[in-house]
């Protein structure tokens, strides 16, 4: 074995024949003893290769703002709302468009000198660098003042996975907060912060919006960076702007925007940052909207969310614009093909030890080495999705040779052009954001099949823009008179029009009112 640079120790080991029988076997090869011993030797010239990656090092941003206290975890009197898993305080600049504001992050994003739960009880992990989104919310003075609560490795829409028990509802603390960013949802609604970060694959920040009453935007797939998460698939990831009012959800989507190279999502463009609160005052005149007949299916939505989403169409026909109904025949469908679609896509970056293949941006290598040691010796303390996934993806790859991952791929093609042809005669779409309010928490311990059953009811209406990656805004549209619990409506743009959302939203809220359900309260400090 060649030695480069004089080391002494500390290479790859090199694989025995015995060893290369088994992963051959592993791959479906019957190799001869000959063959194993050819293989290993063959490896072991290759792997010098590899062992040469010990020697070399890719840079990493250095942090800009350091002044950091990694604080701790809270107790009950601090956070009624159990919104936190930790207050710290990492300190932005000195000015900047977000300057005096706080802002909760979700804990599955880097802040560097914080540790990472995941709201798992499994190992926790504290990078050294922060989030891309974190480190742009920093720069325009945003402080980070704590670590939101979420599902347990963002794997359901109720909180209630959470090892550290569900966010509550800061209208009516009996209820879900929404998930995955329920914490995100409360701790905004609350007031224990001005703005938050919420994660997305399948309405993860739009339905804590529309449990807690508040605003938040799933960006453009790619517009967004999202270096810096607990990945699920660099195609699904969205990293989220949450906040009490359109336009201070505006202000953060036009920080956080914008083009990375650290960022690992490929888009076919190199995206510029938005001007979403320049627009707001733009309003909906001359616009044609589309109200998508599947997404509002009385079947489907509570008769009080039909009622304000009904209010809201009028709304903006009374303000100009043209509102007509539309269909999108693969809408009702779209969580089939996500399910689908993530036992494939989130077993396969299981596989990678949470990086993700196909993977285009900085790659945090020891958060990778620490997710590797959990899936390998804390897979048992996983939540229930994660291991649905783990448990169908391998099943559906083995057993059907991934042809079902193959149809899922191609129905989302399908979905992306009906969505993009209804574009053609339509400026927005128009849908109830989710199709009940906010669901009353289980107080007793369950097991996992009564989870798994909570903790999609509320997707159907979401989930869509997560496969096609159109910008989806939800806005609170009123309150559901039978439990004065918010309502909400979710504004859909082509492609990169994330901020034509913001006009129709402002629109919205100028009718319906800030964080409306219960007793609306302004956020301390809010700006």
């Amino acid at each position: 074995m060649a030695i480069p640079r004089g080391r002494i120790r500390g290479f790859v080991r090199r694989p025995t024949p015995a060893e290369m029988t088994e992963l051959g076997a592993a791959e479906h090869l019957s190799l001869t003893p000959r063959e194993a011993e050819q293989y290993a030797e063959i490896l072991d010239q290759i792997l010098t290769n590899v062992d040469r990656l010990d020697e070399l090092h890719a840079p990493t941003p250095p942090l800009q703002y350091t002044d950091r206290d990694p604080g701790g975890p809270v107790c009950d009197a601090e956070d009624p709302f159990h919104a936190f898993i930790r207050r710290c305080l990492v300190r932005g600049a000195a000015d900047g468009p977000l300057h005096g504001l706080t802002v909760g992050v979700k804990d599955n994003l880097a802040v560097a000198g914080i540790p990472i739960t995941n709201s798992s009880r499994t190992l926790s992990y504290t990078p050294t660098t922060d989030a891309v989104v974190v480190a742009r919310l920093l720069a325009a003075g945003a402080d980070v003042v704590g670590k939101t609560n979420l599902d347990d490795f963002s794997t359901s829409g109720t909180g209630e996975s959470s090892w550290y028990g569900p966010a509550r509802n800061a209208v009516d603390p009996a209820r879900s907060s929404g998930g995955s960013s329920g914490g995100s949802g409360s701790a905004v609604r609350s007031g224990a912060v001005d703005l938050a970060i919420g994660v997305d694959e399948g309405g993860s920040a739009r339905i804590p919006a529309s449990f807690n009453g508040i605003v938040s935007i799933k960006p453009s797939q790619g517009l967004v960076p999202s270096h810096g998460l607990t990945y699920m698939d660099h195609t699904i990831d969205a990293v989220c702007p949450m906040a009490a009012t359109v336009e201070l959800t505006a202000r953060m989507l036009d920080v956080m925007s914008g083009h990375s190279d650290r960022d690992p999502q490929w888009v076919r463009a190199l995206p510029a940052p938005t001007t979403a609160a320049a627009e707001l005052g733009g309003g909906v005149a001359g616009l044609r909207i589309g109200v998508v007949t599947e997404a509002r299916d009385p079947a489907l939505c509570e008769p009080g969310v039909l009622a304000a989403f009904e209010s809201c169409c009028a709304t903006l026909e009374a303000a100009g614009a043209t509102v007509v109904p539309v269909s999108v025949p693969l809408w009702s469908d779209a969580w089939a093909v996500e399910t689908t679609l993530l036992l494939h896509l989130a077993w396969l970056n299981t596989q990678a030890d949470g990086a993700g293949y196909s993977h285009l941006g900085e790659v945090d290598v020891e958060r990778t080495h620490a997710f590797g040691m959990v899936r390998r010796l804390e897979a048992d303390s996983f939540p229930p999705f994660f291991k649905v996934w783990l448990l169908g993806g391998r099943y559906l790859h083995d057993k059907y040779f991934s042809t079902y991952f193959a149809k899922a791929a191609n129905l989302r093609r399908a979905l992306i052009a009906q969505i993009d042809a209804v574009f053609g005669s339509c400026d927005l779409l128009v849908t109830p954001t989710t199709p009940q309010v906010a669901p009353v928490l289980l107080d007793r311990p369950a097991e996992d099949p009564e989870l798994l059953s909570r903790g999609t009811t509320m997707v159907a209406n979401t989930c869509v823009l997560n496969l096609s990656g159109h910008p989806a805004l939800a806005v609170p549209s009123g309150t559901d008179p039978e439990t004065s619990m918010p309502t909400s409506i979710q504004i859909i743009a082509p492609l990169w029009q994330d901020a034509l959302t913001f006009r129709a939203g402002a629109v919205i809220e100028a009718a319906v009112g800030v964080m409306p359900g219960g007793t609306a309260t302004e956020p301390a400090g809010s700006r």
